[in-house]
């Protein structure tokens, strides 16, 4: 795995839900080490031009809402990070239409090693139907990833 300046630089992917939680942890317990550089990234949903659908008030509202949502991750994140003796973690939210690519392109950027997401546990037909963002992160990525497939299971993928 690449290393930068003797360090491991690994980028975390996170949203909201308890599978992420549980990537973190499982990171925690199995992956971190003391030399290791933490990046969280949490790329939010775009949900398109609503300005078109809706008055400017309710985006206004939508917007301050998404940015809760971010301020409350990236507290709790960094939070868990630093209770965990990483208090030098750091934390991003690129903006953009696919969130795999924001996440890859951000892992390139700051020279990962590794990059470690969840899943959400979705069948095959869901993921087809949906897509599925740590698929496409481990798909598109020549940095290794490492996913972490289910809360329940313990199971991992690790690809590269």
């Amino acid at each position: 795995m690449a290393k930068n300046k003797d360090h491991l630089v690994v980028v975390l992917a996170v949203d909201q839900s308890e599978h992420s939680e549980f990537t973190f942890k499982w990171y925690i317990n199995n992956i971190h080490r003391p030399d290791n550089i933490l990046h969280i990234v949490h790329v939010p949903e775009v949900p398109g031009d609503l300005s078109k659908v809706m008055t400017s008030v309710k985006v206004q509202e939508i917007t301050e809402a998404a940015r809760h949502k971010i301020d409350t991750i990236k507290d709790n994140y960094l939070e868990w990070a630093f209770q965990n003796g990483i208090p030098e973690a750091k934390f991003a939210n690129p903006h953009g239409s696919e969130p795999w690519h924001e996440i890859v392109t951000y892992a390139e950027k700051v020279g990962a090693g590794l990059i470690v997401i969840g899943s959400r546990g979705q069948g095959k037909l869901k993921r087809t139907i949906l897509g599925s963002v740590s698929d496409s992160v481990l798909h598109h990525s020549d940095i290794p990833v490492l996913i972490c497939r289910s809360k329940d299971s313990n199971s991992v993928i690790v690809s590269h």
